[in-house]
């Protein structure tokens, strides 16, 4: 063995953001059959040994590894590469806060008692919000009753189905024939005819009766709690703000406005933009998170009322909200419960083509922990109409590596 220490150590820059310090203080050249043992705090250690072949980690990862106190860990980045991490007694905390920082998913520990295949048959990927695998649940030949007819690609038949993940219970959608563009003008039209139709349903859900409006129960719910968190000192003369994503009808900003709230709504078709401004009497962007006309705004509360099934990719819309929140400012969740959706059958509403994303209790904290958010409260909720909803209050973690590391207002 020859040990050749670098003095000074080479210092350089990794990490998806560049922000972990690298020190290179040592080169190491082993002849076959010698052997080189790591040793770390708590007293773990880790065996190398140079083979005619390669390399040998010597620690078996499902025996002496795991009685030395490391659990070996294979994850995977946006980019497809897998990678074998170490982890310490007591440290799943800071793994987790790790893989968020570096963008990179878990796939499953390798000291599992059975490790005949990393990638079980049936196997459909990995779960976006944990990292876990997924395996074929939900199969659709033709839209379930009462799915709007949306159009297709020209000779694309009807065929979609759901994953659903072994460790958080997430369904993920592959019907991506709908694009997020849909959102930007052939959403209305299906499903409301025009505008005209639009201006129908906000009046009818405007007129429900609170006993029988999901937004009553919602409008209810956010002014309850984030004027409570807010505190007397944000009661008085300035009204709390409120930042709705993916406004829509618009029939939310519209009452919370009647409670006194300064609303901004943020829709992708400039028609619900105008009808916001004009029936709601909200100001009303066109676009989506980052939102660039309102920077420099702040809100103490930016809300996602049944949104985020709709995106491919909720991760990155839901993490943008922190960069308009106010200190101690509070999101907004609102999104389909697959795990009571599903005891009902596969027809249920909160399965149709539109959603994406289908949430369980476990995959929405996994999702808001991926962002930079910590959950304050979660809810199932069955509404009056009949759905079924999970709805969670979250705030910024400033402890988060998603949040310390975002030093230039960039999701």
């Amino acid at each position: 063995m020859k040990l050749k220490p670098l003095q000074p150590p080479r210092v350089f820059r990794v990490g998806l953001r560049g922000d972990i310090e690298m020190r290179h203080v040592a080169d190491i050249d082993l002849s076959p059959d010698e052997l080189v043992t790591f040793r770390g705090p708590q007293g773990t250690e880790f065996d190398v040994t140079r083979k005619d072949f390669g390399y040998y980690a010597l620690t078996s990862l499902n025996g002496r590894l795991v009685r030395f106190g490391l659990r070996p860990a294979l994850t995977r980045n946006g980019a497809g590469l897998y990678y074998l991490l170490l982890v310490g007694p007591g440290e799943d905390a800071r793994l987790e806060a790790y893989l968020a920082a570096e963008e990179q998913s878990f796939v499953r520990w390798l000291d599992e008692p059975t490790l005949a295949s990393l990638t079980p048959e049936g196997t459909k990927g990995v779960c976006p919000m944990c990292g876990g695998s997924l395996l074929s649940a939900l199969a659709y030949d033709a839209p379930p009753p009462g799915e709007i007819a949306y159009s297709l690609s020209p000779g694309v038949a009807y065929r979609r189905a759901f994953s659903r993940c072994v460790r958080c219970g997430h369904f993920l959608s592959d019907a991506f024939q709908l694009l997020e563009s849909f959102y930007a003008g052939s959403y209305v039209d299906v499903t409301y005819g025009d505008m005209s139709g639009v201006q129908r349903q906000f009046e009818r859900i405007v007129a429900l009766p609170p006993d029988r409006s999901d937004n009553a129960g919602r409008v209810a719910r956010v002014d309850a709690f984030v004027r409570a968190r807010l505190g007397s000192d944000r009661t008085g003369e300035i009204p709390p703000r409120l930042l709705d994503v993916g406004s829509g009808l618009c029939v939310f900003a519209h009452a919370m406005r009647g409670r006194g709230w300064d609303c901004v709504c943020l829709d992708m078709d400039p028609r619900q933009v105008a009808h916001a401004e004009r029936n709601a009497g909200v100001r009303a962007y066109c676009g989506t998170l980052p939102l660039r006309e309102a920077r420099e705004e702040a809100f103490d509360c930016v809300s996602f009322n049944k949104v985020l099934e709709h995106v491919s990719d909720p991760v990155v819309l839901l993490g943008a909200a922190r960069h308009n929140l106010t200190s101690g400012g509070i999101v907004y969740v609102e999104v389909p419960d697959g795990e009571e959706a599903i005891a009902e059958g596969p027809s249920r509403e909160e399965f149709f083509i539109e959603h994406l994303h289908v949430f369980s209790m476990a995959s929405l904290v996994h999702l808001a922990r991926r962002c930079g958010l910590t959950v304050i409260t979660t809810e199932r909720l069955r509404e009056p109409s009949g759905k079924f909803v999970l709805s969670a209050f979250l705030r910024q973690d400033c402890n988060s590596p998603a949040v310390a590391g975002d030093k230039d207002n960039k999701v």
